[in-house]
């Protein structure tokens, strides 16, 4: 933008310097044949503005109705039609320029991003918690377990959670591992928080444990145990 103000200032005053010189000439004419100085300087305005306007009527010329004619007939030429195709004309420019995204439609795109990103990851969540509980926890139990996952992943209100009864086949150290590896995959709180979130789902199991010493424990002996501690969740 820059350059094209600097290339019109510079072209504005060649015209001016031109148009001056010509008139000046014009004005020296004029008083060597005699004439007095008002004379003169009257010839030298007359001069000067129709060497603008003969300027501006030449330019309007070339651009309004020279250069198109010009245009199509070189456009006829092999040579010339190959460089017309290879060079994007100012129409396409400027069509780029306006297509380019608003901050608000960047700002969307990155919240529906960020939405499609977390859907993703409560869905990889839901089916392991699924998988990993199926046999030990009825049908129903393992849909409130489910329900209790996607508040704990919303950071929502944990106190509408529901109590989830596992069989005898679970431990203590099975639910230590599974807070363990849903805090790690969501990583949206403390680990007091996930540990406040297995007391009160699976109460009936950490009845005697506090939640201090449920937090401090939730990555205890990670290769015992029938879950296991994960690094990350598997995505099947």
């Amino acid at each position: 933008m820059k350059n094209n103000i600097l290339q019109y200032i510079i072209l504005y005053m060649l015209i001016a310097c031109v148009a001056l010189a010509i008139a000046a000439l014009a004005r020296m004419f004029t008083v060597s044949m005699g004439f007095d100085d008002f004379t003169a300087f009257i010839v030298f305005i007359v001069v000067l503005g129709i060497s603008v306007i003969v300027y501006l009527s030449i330019h309007v010329i070339l651009q309004e109705l020279m250069l198109p004619w010009i245009g199509k007939g070189l456009s006829k030429i092999p040579f010339f039609w190959n460089k017309m195709k290879s060079t994007p004309s100012t129409e396409k420019i400027q069509e780029n320029i306006i297509e380019q995204p608003s901050l608000e439609e960047i700002r969307k795109k990155q919240l529906q991003n960020k939405t499609k990103e977390q859907e993703e990851k409560l869905n990889i969540a839901l089916n392991y918690t699924r998988k990993a509980f199926a046999p030990y926890v009825s049908d129903e139990h393992i849909e409130a377990l489910c329900e209790n996952l996607q508040l704990y992943a919303n950071k929502l209100s944990l106190d509408k959670l529901q109590s989830v009864k596992t069989n005898k086949e679970l431990s203590t150290i099975d639910i230590f591992h599974f807070g363990w590896n849903i805090w790690n995959h969501f990583k949206v709180s403390k680990q007091i928080d996930v540990a406040y979130f297995l007391k009160k789902v699976f109460s009936d199991i950490l009845k005697d444990v506090e939640v201090e010493t449920i937090k401090s424990h939730l990555k205890d002996d990670e290769l015992k145990g029938i879950i296991k501690i994960r690094e990350s969740l598997p995505e099947q």
